[in-house]
């Protein structure tokens, strides 16, 4: 994609440390899955343009700043400082491990207390290619959407590449809206 853009919008990875959001990310931004874990420091930044329509089924061409926030609770103190500005958010949890999908209130909290505002929150199901070791179900996972209120929820891999492109095409057409 050339770098011709209509619009330019932050977007933020957030969940629990481990959940997978720079796998996602590295995912979107080169079709690969890696599968060393590495600690995100603070925050990681990424660019990629994307294609979408608007609410009116115009094209529009959107460049997403995607800043994949640390999840560990040791960087509480700086996260909330990367926020500003971010005009969405995908929400990522384990669908292995019960505790990333207990703390995603506390995402939510926490991103409306930073932007003083909510804005368009994407619940990713992750790593649903572990269907053996799965705890949370697909309902659990809509059901917290619904209730939160959430601009939409899927079911992702960053190892075998599902809904990972469609989860940040629906995020740029919600933040390009908001």
């Amino acid at each position: 994609m050339s770098d011709k853009f209509d619009l330019m919008r932050k977007v933020v990875m957030i969940g629990a440390g481990g959940s997978g959001k720079t796998a996602l990310v590295n995912r979107f931004l080169t079709q690969k899955f890696t599968e060393q874990y590495i600690v995100t420091i603070g925050s990681q930044f990424a660019v990629k343009t994307v294609s979408v329509e608007d609410s009116n089924g115009k094209p529009v061409v959107v460049k997403l700043l995607v800043w994949d926030l640390a999840g560990q609770e040791r960087f509480d103190f700086i996260r909330t400082s990367y926020y500003k500005g971010a005009k969405g958010a995908l929400l990522v949890y384990d669908v292995t491990r019960k505790s990333t999908f207990l703390e995603l209130s506390k995402w939510i909290e926490e991103t409306e207390n930073a932007l003083g505002t909510r804005i368009p929150i994407i619940l990713l199901a992750n790593k649903v290619d572990l269907i053996d070791e799965r705890v949370i179900s697909t309902e659990m996972g809509q059901q917290f959407a619904q209730e939160y209120g959430l601009s939409g929820y899927l079911e992702t891999s960053a190892l075998t590449g599902d809904n990972v492109e469609n989860a940040f095409h629906l995020l740029a057409r919600e933040a390009i809206n908001n």
